[in-house]
């Protein structure tokens, strides 16, 4: 369950950016022909039924149907006592709770005579929640709706930026209170980080680390022991108002170590690529004479998760858009010692 701060602020989200991004999604689904569009969601997965409705799932699952007309419904086996807070704090959509979502989903296409359904992530969508629906609204047909999506979602809006920003800015203060000499105590490094984050509004913080950059592997939970090497990353993701961004620094306990790591975040902390230039020449220019590029890779917003991989140093691509913000994610050999670092980008709107 996400522990911090869930409200609506209209000054930061009004009501009339969600409309337009629900206008956007029913000129796709005139023009794909769909009757009315179906968003599964759960804790996991809410960072498209957050871009329409302006509120984050955050437990349990549900449903938001979109009809061609009137007013989104949203489904949810939550309380009645849950749903009157979702109200106040979700600007857009209707909240009825039901113990069976996909049924009263199957009643309401039934009742309206609806057809074509377009469904984000078809592949992803439960199997026993679409039986549910075929068989309460014979004649529906459930159909990939993922690029209709994308269309509608594509463009960030000023709003969304704002939101971005905003989590950015926690991400980035976040790290900032880490010192290198912290090392010896994983659960201090957490606090510090979160402490910011919270305060700040975050209503998700989620802390992970490399506990020791001279081995391979990843970033782990930062909430149990680890043994820390000479040098060492962390990194936090930050949600707010349903909006997330990551920010990652690397840390050395020797002195002359660290004031090497400066300057590959100093140089990171200047990158912006030129228009059209690739993201391997951007970062080779970036970091020239501070470090060589070992790996990359781009994260932004897709379908139903907030941050999703979409471009890699290893070729891979998943519709990655540069003029829209993004979330860099770098690997670089400093003298020797591996660095490591995050950062959110964003070109003038």
């Amino acid at each position: 369950m996400r522990r911090g701060l869930m409200a609506w602020d209209a000054a930061e989200l009004p009501r009339a950016a969600l409309d337009d991004r629900l206008a956007r999604l029913r000129a796709r689904m005139k023009a794909e022909g769909l009757d009315a569009f179906l968003l599964y969601t759960n804790i996991a997965r809410g960072a498209a039924v957050c871009w329409l409705t302006g509120f984050t799932p955050y437990w349990n699952e549900g449903l938001v149907l979109v009809p061609a007309e009137g007013e989104p419904l949203f489904a949810t086996a939550l309380s009645k006592r849950v749903a009157e807070w979702i109200s106040s704090v979700m600007p857009l959509g209707e909240v009825v709770t039901t113990p069976k979502p996909p049924a009263l989903v199957a009643q309401k296409l039934a009742e309206s005579g609806a057809r074509r359904i377009g469904v984000l992530e078809l592949d992803g969508f439960p199997a026993g929640h679409a039986q549910t629906i075929l068989a309460g609204a014979p004649g529906v047909e459930l159909i990939e709706g993922s690029p209709a999506f994308a269309q509608a979602r594509a463009g960030v809006d000023s709003a969304e930026r704002g939101l971005a920003a905003r989590a950015d800015a926690l991400a980035r203060e976040s790290l900032a209170s880490v010192a290198a000499d912290a090392a010896h105590d994983p659960l201090a490094l957490v606090a510090a980080c979160e402490q910011g984050a919270r305060l700040g509004g975050a209503e998700e913080c989620f802390i992970t680390l490399a506990p020791d950059l001279s081995r391979p592997g990843g970033f782990l939970r930062a909430d149990r022991p680890h043994a820390f090497g000479a040098a060492f990353a962390l990194r936090v993701s930050v949600a707010y108002k349903g909006v997330w961004s990551r920010s990652a620094r690397s840390f050395a306990k020797e002195p002359a170590a660290q004031a090497l790591f400066a300057k590959a975040e100093a140089a990171f902390a200047s990158f912006a690529p030129d228009a059209g230039e690739g993201m391997g020449a951007a970062l080779a220019r970036c970091f020239g004479g501070v470090g060589q590029v070992r790996d990359w890779s781009v994260e932004q917003p897709r379908g139903s998760y907030p941050l999703a991989s979409v471009a890699s140093a290893d070729g891979a691509a998943e519709g990655f858009d540069p003029r829209e913000p993004f979330v860099l994610n770098v690997d670089i050999e400093v003298a020797g010692m591996r660095w490591r670092a995050a950062r959110y980008v964003a070109q003038s709107a």
